[in-house]
């Protein structure tokens, strides 16, 4: 396929997945409502778990190919992505009704905001050094097929 100036970047398409998750977010720490709550649990769980492996995927690969210092970032990524991954099961082990779930969430937030900061300075600045616009275009057609192939049962 021809990649155009209206296709979106990998940078486009990841900083639009990280809104979207964070308004899951803002959404699921104000709920109130026990079954909504643990609904909108699983939407996050399962959006961040996608997201993640396509991440994984797409970003690993490109950065650990480089020196010493994209390797590193690497590990970052993946400690983070485990962090997440950890602070999930967590919250699946529980109802929205304990008394730790609000402190739990406000946790994965923190762990989340934080991650994608990162990603979108530090990791982003890497790739970008790497890749041209045609590139990162392509980049964001594979991360999406990647993203699509994710079972959501698969992310528990």
């Amino acid at each position: 396929m021809i990649e155009t100036a209206q296709d979106p970047t990998i940078y486009q398409v990841i900083r639009e997945q990280h809104r979207a998750v964070a308004e899951l977010l803002a959404e699921l720490s104000r709920e109130r409502d026990v079954a909504r709550g643990q609904q909108l649990f699983g939407q996050v769980r399962d959006a961040l778990e996608r997201h993640a492996r396509a991440e994984e995927a797409v970003f690993d690969d490109i950065l650990a190919q480089q020196d010493a210092q994209g390797k590193a970032l690497v590990k970052d990524a993946e400690r983070d992505h485990a962090q997440v991954r950890q602070q999930l099961a967590e919250l699946e082990a529980m109802r929205a009704d304990d008394a730790k779930w609000a402190t739990k969430v406000e946790a994965l937030t923190r762990s989340v905001t934080d991650h994608v900061a990162f990603e979108e300075s530090t990791i982003f600045a890497a790739v970008e050094a790497i890749l041209d616009d045609d590139q990162a275009r392509t980049l964001a057609e594979t991360f999406e097929a990647l993203e699509s192939r994710v079972e959501p049962e698969a992310a528990a």
